[in-house]
């Protein structure tokens, strides 16, 4: 399952609206947001998706200082243009590490996770991109509001 412990990633984008629930509307927000990681990620969507994308770097390839043994980090397919991936996650937990004290995080229970896209890149590393639908308090919407278009600290728990 995918998990994010203190990772810095970039919240690109906050859209407030409304849902309905029976008769009644609830404030709702898609958050997206992309980090730059490992491509050991791409274990936690599936075991044989980081092996289908990525292979051992051949001799002559890649820096100075050899591979570590069964590192995979050159490229199968570099002209492979972003890979979607169709998943929906129920049930996360949300954390934006906010300010000095733990009582100024924005923490948000009951998160779906969905709309992922990899953008893979040689050496190993991957731009992970997924959108995040959240119900966030108006005061919580303000302050996510503030943070578009720059780097945060978050927490993802799956359920």
């Amino acid at each position: 399952m995918f998990t994010l412990q203190k990772q810095t990633a970039k919240l690109t984008n906050v859209n407030p609206r409304s849902e309905l629930h029976g008769e009644e509307k609830h404030l709702a927000a898609d958050l997206n947001f992309e980090i730059a990681v490992s491509n050991d990620v791409l274990s936690e969507f599936s075991p044989t998706l980081k092996s289908s994308l990525y292979r051992k770097l051949s001799n002559g390839e890649g820096d100075l200082l050899p591979e570590e043994p069964g590192t995979l980090s050159k490229l199968k397919y570099p002209e492979l243009c972003p890979v979607k991936w169709n998943s929906q996650l129920n049930g996360y937990e949300m954390v934006i590490h906010y300010g000095v004290t733990k009582t100024q995080d924005i923490k948000l229970i009951d998160c779906t996770v969905d709309k992922f896209r990899f953008d893979c890149q040689d050496g190993g590393t991957v731009i992970v991109q997924f959108r995040i639908v959240a119900h966030p308090e108006p005061t919580e919407l303000g302050r996510l509001c503030e943070m578009i278009q720059q780097e945060v600290e978050m927490t993802l728990i799956e359920p």
